[in-house]
């Protein structure tokens, strides 16, 4: 599978004006996100693409998909082209995902907040104003101006489009009439990563992390068990489990804070009416829970040998600047230029576990640097 996250505009296209795509345009950069399923082979010491296959496939802007999990059918999932807010056209800004168990990939609906257009349109009482700005998403044009021809990108038309991004999409490359799931119990954000790891008690642990300076770093944990003797039967492992972000202490231990209705302060009077309303506006939910905000986190890889995760703080230059976070001890530098690495020890060397040991792993950078 491979991943096609953003197009180079002035490459594609001899006369490209950032405020007035073409139709065509539009249309050409919608075929040209998603991702492309192709099969290799390696024949004679070479890898060579057999383009008659049946598993060859593109996952568009376009591609029908569905919505599972507590999201699936919310009224804030609801639009005119979709009034039971149960399925979606497309996905973009694809990013670095994971593969499963039981063969299928993921992919993190990324920087979904340059498509759409005109959160001013909506009334300053409406929280989707609140919560979009969250996200990024313009005020008035969007970067990409694909609204111009695509009225699902408007707000001022279509006010629940942008819930309907920024989820963990699966696509199984083996079943051309396989529908991608958007799989929404990992909640909504800028995902990068969504790295696989098996608890002690069999069950499918992912981290992720929301790519975006001051953001945060989540995984999720299924409810059930991983089935290696059944593929079928982990279809819809990814639908039913609890959503963490993590709390980074000072004095190296951490925890990871339960993204559950009812539970804290997610409940109705702080405007979370239901698990899906906690999805969806994942970042908003844990930003109450007190999560630590990160220097952009995004990959995250586990260490097969000693079981060990890392994950990687790519950079901040806002760190420490005026009127934004200050250094802390998970993010040690200000206007951080060159991220960094923390180790995370799960306690009892359990995936699964609610408490972690963390240490700095690495400060990337030249140290001869004067601006390291």
């Amino acid at each position: 599978v491979v991943i096609l996250e953003y197009t180079f505009l002035e490459i594609m296209f001899p006369f490209y004006y950032p405020k007035a795509p073409t139709r065509e345009q539009v249309d050409v950069m919608m075929a040209a996100h998603g991702l492309s399923v192709v099969e290799n082979q390696l024949r004679e010491r070479e890898w060579q693409t057999i383009l008659s296959n049946r598993y060859n496939r593109r996952i568009t802007a376009n591609t029908p998909c569905e919505i599972t999990g507590p999201a699936r059918g919310h009224a804030l999932m609801k639009t005119p082209d979709d009034p039971a807010g149960t399925r979606v056209l497309g996905t973009i800004m694809n990013c670095s995902g994971g593969k499963t168990p039981w063969g299928t990939v993921l992919s993190g609906e990324e920087n979904f907040h340059q498509y759409f257009a005109n959160v001013d349109s909506l009334a300053d009482s409406d929280p989707r104003k609140r919560d979009y700005l969250r996200y990024g998403i313009a005020r008035a044009e969007s970067e990409k101006r694909w609204e111009l021809h695509e009225p699902r990108f408007d707000i001022a038309r279509h006010p629940n489009e942008p819930n309907r991004f920024g989820w963990v999409l699966e696509v199984d490359p083996y079943d051309p009439r396989y529908t991608p799931r958007k799989r929404t119990a990992m909640g909504r954000m800028k995902h990068e990563a969504a790295t696989f790891a098996i608890t002690r008690d069999g069950r499918v642990c992912i981290y992720s992390g929301d790519d975006e300076r001051f953001e945060y770093v989540f995984k999720f944990v299924s409810r059930d068990r991983f089935n290696p003797a059944d593929r079928g039967a982990n279809r819809d492992l990814l639908d039913e489990g609890t959503l963490f972000v993590a709390r980074f202490n000072d004095d190296g231990s951490g925890d990871w804070l339960p993204l559950v209705h009812g539970q804290g302060p997610l409940t109705p009077a702080n405007g979370f009416a239901d698990q899906g309303e906690v999805v969806i506006n994942a970042r908003r939910a844990a930003d109450l829970l007190g999560a630590t905000k990160m220097d952009r986190p995004e990959d995250i890889e586990t260490n097969p040998v000693n079981g060990k995760v890392y994950m990687v703080m790519t950079n901040n230059d806002l760190r420490g600047m005026a009127g934004r976070g200050g250094p802390d001890r998970p993010n040690p530098r200000s206007g951080n230029l060159h991220g960094h690495i923390i180790e995370v020890t799960e306690e009892g060397d359990d995936y699964g576990a609610t408490r972690f040991k963390w240490d700095m792993f690495l400060l990337c950078g030249d140290p001869e640097d004067p601006f390291f």
